[in-house]
């Protein structure tokens, strides 16, 4: 292999690094968001599992842009768990969801998790308490 040639494979792998590196990045950034939503999914079934074995109330609250708690009711709020989302990822909810004795929910909430480039997956609740990614 001549240097001319080992010059050229050179510069067609650089051209192809310099392509691929940006969507890679970004496929990781929406791999961690994808990734953190289906743990907040976990924490919402582990609270549903908790009120219903415990008979008690448990609900997840929002407690700033980068983490939320799983409290328990016995008989005040008390924390169970808390929980900081991976950096970069922002969380926000429109409502507490409380998960009753029953495994039902009131209110329904919806979990919105954003990172960085305002990629978004959100969480949804419903009242019979099942938890879907949309």
């Amino acid at each position: 292999m001549s240097l001319l040639e080992s010059c050229v494979s050179l510069a067609v792998i650089s051209a192809i690094t310099m392509i691929a590196v940006p969507r890679l990045m970004e496929t990781r950034e929406d791999y961690i968001l994808t990734s953190a939503a289906r743990d907040v999914v976990t924490k919402m079934h582990s609270a549903r599992i908790r009120a219903i074995s415990q008979s008690r109330d448990c609900r997840l609250r929002v407690t700033s842009t980068v983490a939320y708690a799983i409290e328990c009711q016995d008989p005040t709020w008390m924390l169970a768990e808390a929980v900081v989302v991976p950096r970069g990822i922002m969380v926000a909810a429109n409502a507490r969801p409380e998960f009753h004795p029953l495994g039902n929910v009131s209110p329904t909430a919806t979990f919105t998790l954003t990172n960085r480039k305002g990629h978004q997956r959100k969480i949804v609740v419903n009242n019979g308490g099942r938890i879907r990614i949309q």
